[in-house]
């Protein structure tokens, strides 16, 4: 009965750990604000810098529907950042998830990176579905989002003839 119990409780704890530690896969089978994009496709690139002023350093005026945008971020401080990007809602949905679950890092998700420090990746976002007010990239890695880590671009929907 012993061995059951800590079994139990030992398989308990790894499912925990397991759960906030990593989140693969993207926030849902379908975005509402694109897709990923491919390499092939990219129409501009953005390099980013993530800061420890909790800051996100990048000269980007206005995303238009239809590009797909190459983000090369590289993270210049000594903390571990995330760059995520997304539509408001979205964004609003993973600070939810986020605080819940502090200090999980992103793999294999298309929309989001965890940056190391020094660290460089990047993601190829295809910008094909209308977004209702703008593209926000946020750090909600440690609650930076709560610092001030976020920008919010300018969506420019194409224009229907």
């Amino acid at each position: 009965m012993k061995r059951a119990i800590a079994s139990l409780v030992l398989l308990g704890a790894s499912t925990a750990v397991t759960a906030a530690g990593v989140h693969s896969g993207g926030h849902g089978s379908a975005y509402s604000f694109g897709e990923p994009g491919k390499p092939h496709e990219v129409t501009r690139t953005i390099e980013v810098k993530a800061t420890d002023e909790m800051r996100f350093v990048f000269d980007l005026p206005a995303i238009k529907q239809g590009e797909t945008i190459r983000f090369v971020v590289t993270n210049t401080g000594r903390l571990t950042h995330e760059f995520s990007l997304g539509d408001e809602a979205t964004q609003r949905a993973h600070a939810r998830m986020m605080e819940k679950m502090s200090g999980m890092q992103h793999e294999d998700d298309p929309s989001a990176v965890t940056l190391a420090p020094g660290e460089t990746k990047e993601i190829i976002w295809k910008f094909n579905k209308p977004i209702n007010g703008k593209v926000v990239f946020a750090c909600f890695h440690d609650n930076h989002h709560r610092a001030g880590m976020t920008a919010r671009v300018d969506f420019e929907k194409a224009i229907e003839n």
